[in-house]
């Protein structure tokens, strides 16, 4: 400390200075020159330095370490290490992970490998304990997922070395219930002050006070201006997301421009596929985007730094540029655009970790469990009724639609197609059906094991051969993509970490995911992310309709509903 001090009063060189760079000062909301000196990691002092090596930085400019405030790693169909290499780089130094996804799959010990992995990367992973596994309350047999994590895992998890707080709590309807499991749950964090994040859409009224009060403090599932409005005012962190997938910051940008944004933060929810990564970028894509939209730059980037940092409670060591945080800094050539030029985490511009800082994740493999599948198990009976619920999609929306109209089943022509989910956690045999329009294909079928959030298969096809095929074929492969079309798989996209992820690096993916985009929109899909879009229609805690492996679910009845009415 002695020695930081030192440095702090120009009295002993710092290690590096960066000189006469235009510092983006989040905590002032200023643009200023100045010098920023950095020592064992850390940031000395601001003002003119000397130093051991000295860059002149006059044409950049100097941003905190961006802060994903809410992601889901696994959701890049990447392990936490190839993640780190694709976003680092690009600027973003922290994310807040809820490893719900591959704790649905494998519980506790997923999230265990998950952080284990993280610590061999220059990422800087704070994760959630996650609230809802599975997303909906057992006792409402809506979905078979293939872990459970109750109130008394939760206690252990929240004193888990890594583990800052009790992510969203998706099960809101829950909540506005009483529930006891899922209010045990968030007293839990209450009481040791630690923060909660909610998933709300649409709540609003004294329903959204109540579950305000019971504990929520923040939410990523804002799609219009005037629900953000709402949240902010009852004093809500409002987190807009912008993916591949759900496009909020459209919409919310006129909030942005015009109220305080220091409880507002831009983030990803994981909805970023390998080809945007690569082609776009992460958190800088997401920047860019706010800036386009009349957003000024300087809260952009304090909606990415300081204000996830300090709703998490981690802005005594990153968010800012400022004595004493950790030397997470940007160089970029341009603020608008975000235009990277160099990257320092914890002070050093070479921050890959040496090659043999690995983790393998080989007892997460073999988690398809199914029994074989034939083409028979996919015919959807009618009997007499012609009029059916379908699940309609809603462009750049993670929310859908309850459509009723008059089938007599699969129609190509007015692109309504059938959807499957496959339980693939216990052999249960449990096969949810039902139909879905805005999908576009004409021709196969698509089926993943990556389906939000319990991870069953789900399957989209035009026929049932088709659909079994490509189902026994994610069994063999051992979970991930596969692409079936004349009775043939096409492509496959293996994903043996727990169905979710790939064992290889981020280039393989973004490869393998392109040719598959090519090859599903041939088949006649022009959705700009498929996969993940598909991967949401098994989710009962987003309205309206959804389907399980327990049959379609109208979400704000919590319930099962029939296919024909």
């Amino acid at each position: 400390m002695n020695t930081l001090v030192d440095i702090a009063l120009g009295e002993q060189k710092a290690d590096l200075v960066l000189k006469n760079v235009n510092l983006v000062n989040v905590y002032s909301g200023e643009i200023y020159e100045t010098d920023i000196a950095i020592a064992h990691g850390l940031i000395a002092g601001l003002g003119r330095y000397k130093g051991r090596e000295e860059i002149d930085a006059h044409d950049n400019y100097a941003v905190p370490g961006l802060i994903d405030g809410h992601t889901h790693i696994e959701m890049s169909m990447l392990s936490v290490r190839e993640f780190a290499k694709a976003v680092v780089p690009r600027g973003t130094t922290a994310v807040v992970a809820d490893p719900h996804e591959i704790a649905n799959v494998l519980g506790i010990a997923g999230i265990s490998a998950l952080l284990d992995d993280a610590r061999t990367t220059a990422l800087k992973v704070f994760c959630m304990a996650p609230s809802c596994v599975p997303s909906t309350d057992p006792s409402l047999g809506l979905e078979t997922a293939g872990a459970m994590i109750d109130h008394t895992e939760i206690r252990k998890l929240l004193r888990t070395d890594g583990i800052i707080g009790l992510a969203e709590v998706m099960n809101y309807v829950g909540v506005i219930a009483k529930e006891k499991e899922v209010l045990d749950k968030m007293e839990l964090a209450k009481l040791l002050k630690m923060p909660v994040d909610g998933h709300a859409p649409s709540l609003s009224g004294k329903e959204l006070n109540a579950y305000i009060i019971s504990g929520a403090g923040s939410d990523h599932e804002n799609t219009t201006y005037a629900e953000s409005h709402e949240k902010l005012r009852l004093g809500m962190r409002v987190m807009v997301r912008e993916g591949s997938v759900a496009k909020n910051l459209k919409s919310i940008a006129p909030l942005l421009r015009t109220v305080d944004t220091r409880n507002c933060m831009l983030v990803t929810d994981g909805d970023r596929t390998p080809l945007d990564l690569n082609d776009e970028g992460y958190l800088d894509h997401v920047l860019r985007r706010a800036t386009e939209e009349g957003i000024d730059p300087v809260k952009a980037v304090q909606m990415c730094t300081i204000n996830p940092a300090q709703w998490f409670k981690l802005d005594a060591e990153i968010g800012g540029i400022a004595p004493g945080k950790i030397a997470d800094i940007v160089l970029l050539n341009n603020l608008d655009t975000f235009e990277v030029d160099k990257v320092l985490v914890n002070g050093k511009f070479d921050f890959a970790p040496p090659s043999e800082y690995s983790f393998n994740y080989p007892q997460y493999r073999e988690s398809v469990r199914i029994m074989q599948v034939q083409p028979a198990d996919f015919v959807i009976e009618q009997e007499c009724a012609t009029k059916a619920r379908i699940i309609g999609l809603i462009e750049g929306e993670l929310l859908t639609d309850e459509l009723v109209e008059s089938i007599s089943g699969i129609d190509i022509a007015r692109d309504i197609l059938e959807i499957g989910v496959i339980e693939r956690h216990h052999y249960s045999g449990n096969i949810g059906l039902g139909f879905v329009k805005g999908f576009g294909l004409n021709t196969g079928a698509i089926a993943s094991t990556i389906a939000h959030d319990s991870h069953n298969i789900v399957v989209i096809g035009t026929n049932e051969e088709d659909m079994a095929r490509a189902c026994n074929r994610l069994k063999a492969i051992g979970g991930g993509i596969v692409l079936c079309n004349g009775k043939t798989v096409t492509n496959e996209l293996e994903l043996p970490i727990a169905g979710l992820m790939s064992d290889k690096g981020l280039d393989y993916v973004m490869r393998k995911q392109k040719d598959m985009d090519d090859f599903i929109s041939v088949m006649g899909c022009k959705l700009p992310a498929p996969i993940i879009t598909m991967s949401f229609l098994a989710l009962p805690v987003i309205p309206k309709l959804k389907i399980t492996d327990k049959g379609l679910v109208d979400v704000t009845k919590r319930e099962i509903v029939g296919v024909f009415l």
